[in-house]
């Protein structure tokens, strides 16, 4: 009897300091019991419910292929415009097209206080055509630009890459990759390497019946669902007995000895680890964007948008935690444009409220900021001159072997 009384004080002692352990991890650490979803939560059966009943969410609607397109404030091509345009551009003018997701959109501001508007303000003889969808991995925009990119002939195509975009290009479903989209319901593609090549998984979610067998099979599809994830796999599940602290000490205990252990996509000091799936994929992505685009006759230019992260570290003077990006773009010599450079100019008279609006995107400063730096930049390539621009895509597709389909 005493003996059994030991052990049920020992018992009670290790569960009580693993409850402390976790108090500590979570108010100390930010580090907090967080399972992977398993099944659907209310709210998400909800907006699955409403979108059957439909056949389309709030603002946005789902597409078999790339897994979501919006549709607010859209021209009859899908464009963010109120203007149609007519599918070859004016003589001498010269025609844009920006793939990317909501910083390429330009979230939070109204029309034509997006950088594409602006810049378009600065030249007449430019037309910017804004494909940019909210939300979209680099996937899912290189993707859009496969499926509609050539249909209005343009000169020069934009990549937008917001730094975060790395991270999204190894999720399937939103949620399992963070609580912010905890109510986002539709999937995506993604893309894994094989043989040096890029191999598609297509969108698992790709059709009306789809999700009537998520709503009442949520289990059995999450769980598939995870299966391409990377997100779902670097967590761990929920159990039966998880209301016990030491079970659920243990779970965090081991899944962050497995991080450790594994190869993440960021370092421990927040810099692009290149040995990680997520950047060769990334990287493939560029690669197969920037031999497409000049296959299609147009020149390509990538732009780095920074995020609230990369902002915060230009003001510590920190290095940017995409430099191995950029150090793999100039091996490859690709034209970017690192939109970060246009912000650290003005650092000393504005501060980064001044740039952001909500989830960081840029206010109708920030994007003015950014129109004038992208506008300066093509211009003293002679970029916004048609003869100079024909010239160097032609220069551009000798260079990397490429045979011109216009």
């Amino acid at each position: 009897m005493k003996k059994l009384t030991l052990l049920f004080l020992l018992y009670f002692f290790i569960e009580g300091l693993c409850l402390i352990s976790l108090w500590l991890l979570k108010h100390k650490f930010h580090i907090s019991y967080n399972p992977i979803l398993q099944t659907l939560t209310e709210s998400q059966e909800t907006s699955i419910r409403k979108f059957l009943e439909a056949k389309t969410g709030q603002h946005f609607s789902q597409n078999s292929v790339l897994g979501w397109v919006h549709f607010e404030e859209s021209n009859s091509a899908g464009m963010r415009d109120r203007r149609e345009y007519h599918t070859s551009p004016k003589k001498n003018s010269i025609r844009m097209s920006a793939f990317g997701d909501s910083f390429t959109y330009g979230q939070d501001v109204d029309l034509e206080d997006t950088w594409e508007k602006q810049l378009m303000a600065m030249d007449s003889s430019i037309e910017v055509l804004n494909y940019g969808v909210p939300a979209y991995g680099l996937d899912q925009a290189y993707l859009r630009y496969i499926e509609i990119g050539t249909e209005y002939n343009p000169h020069i195509v934009f990549l937008g890459y917001m730094s975060e975009n790395i991270a999204r290009n190894v999720n399937v479903f939103r949620p399992f990759y963070s609580h912010l989209y905890q109510n986002a319901i539709f999937t995506k593609p993604r893309f894994k390497i094989r043989d040096e090549e890029l191999i598609l998984i297509k969108n698992p979610l790709s059709s009306i019946k789809d999700y009537e067998h998520l709503l009442f099979n949520d289990s059995e599809v999450m769980a598939k669902l995870g299966e391409n994830d990377y997100y779902y796999n670097m967590r761990y599940l929920e159990g039966r007995f998880d209301f016990l602290p030491s079970i659920r000490f243990a779970k965090i205990l081991l899944n962050t000895l497995s991080r450790k252990t594994s190869i993440s996509i960021y370092r421990h000091d927040g810099y692009y680890n290149i040995e990680s799936e997520a950047f060769k994929i990334t990287t493939h992505i560029f690669d197969a964007f920037y031999h497409d685009v000049l296959e299609n006759g147009a020149l390509p230019v990538i732009l780095i948008y920074p995020d609230l992260n990369d902002q915060i570290r230009s003001r510590d003077k920190k290095e940017r935690r995409y430099t191995p990006l950029l150090d793999y773009f100039r091996s490859k010599d690709y034209y970017y444009i690192d939109l970060l450079d246009a912000l650290e100019h003005y650092e000393s008279s504005f501060t980064i409220d001044d740039f952001v609006e909500d989830w960081g995107h840029f206010s109708p400063l920030g994007n003015m900021i950014i129109a004038e730096f992208i506008y300066k930049k093509l211009n003293n390539r002679g970029l916004t001159n048609i003869s100079k621009l024909r010239e160097t895509i032609q220069t551009r597709s000798t260079q990397f072997n490429i045979t011109s389909g216009r």
